[in-house]
């Protein structure tokens, strides 16, 4: 808990240095092309970080019980952070590959708690994305479950943050091996995974990693409940 407690401190202080930064970023006013593309990277930049600071600040809650756990349309709410990440980078196609194989449409999970557990996946491996590679998306049955599995041809993962994940203990810290890659994100992953009752992992590929989240499958009741 004091970890926890931490983490929410250090997220407010960030908050509003963060807010001033876009503001500020947001009234830039240069000129040329160049200039343009600052600015927008200084508003995308701020935007992600204050996602993670409000991230932060549900981890406490979650001790609280606060995030109703229900059916969610896991298919749409992938659409949904593929949109937000499309306007993330001003309108251009985010490079992923999106695949959807999966009967079981819906999902038991808090569909917030989950946008923020695909958001950080997927921003992740596109740190990783170049000119003759795409991070995929895939959505499939996994043994009466519903696993959504994002796929990175970046570095290799190290073998500590690959065993910290497969027993849910990974830590804020920084990946030497992956520049670019976000350890805080992986572990608001985990935190947000673990209180939906999702197994969360990863799997190691000679060109790159595979990270995973299967969630129960959850039946929407009928009109006449049966």
């Amino acid at each position: 808990m004091l970890e926890v407690d931490g983490a929410v401190v250090v997220a407010r202080e960030l908050k509003r240095p963060l807010l001033e930064l876009r503001q500020l970023a947001l009234g830039f006013d240069g000129n040329g092309s160049e200039d343009e593309k600052i600015r927008l990277e200084m508003v995308k930049v701020a935007d992600m970080a204050m996602r993670q600071v409000d991230d932060l600040t549900k981890i406490r809650e979650l001790a609280q019980n606060k995030f109703k756990l229900g059916p969610v349309a896991v298919r749409a709410l992938c659409d949904d952070v593929m949109r937000e990440l499309s306007e993330l980078y001003n309108g251009h196609k985010c490079e992923m590959l999106v695949k959807y194989s999966n009967r079981s449409r819906l999902v038991s999970a808090n569909p917030e708690l989950l946008r923020s557990v695909v958001f950080n996946l997927v921003l992740d491996a596109t740190q990783y994305v170049e000119e003759d590679t795409r991070a995929e998306l895939k959505v499939r049955e996994a043994k009466g479950k519903v696993e959504i599995n994002v796929r990175d041809f970046g570095p290799a993962l190290p073998t500590t943050v690959w065993k910290e994940m497969q027993n849910n203990l990974i830590k804020p810290q920084e990946i030497a091996m992956r520049p670019g890659s976000s350890a805080l994100g992986l572990y608001i992953v985990s935190k947000f995974s673990k209180y939906m009752n999702a197994e969360v992992g990863a799997v190691r590929h000679q060109d790159g990693v595979s990270f995973f989240v299967k969630l129960p499958v959850t039946r929407q009741m009928s009109m006449w409940g049966d």
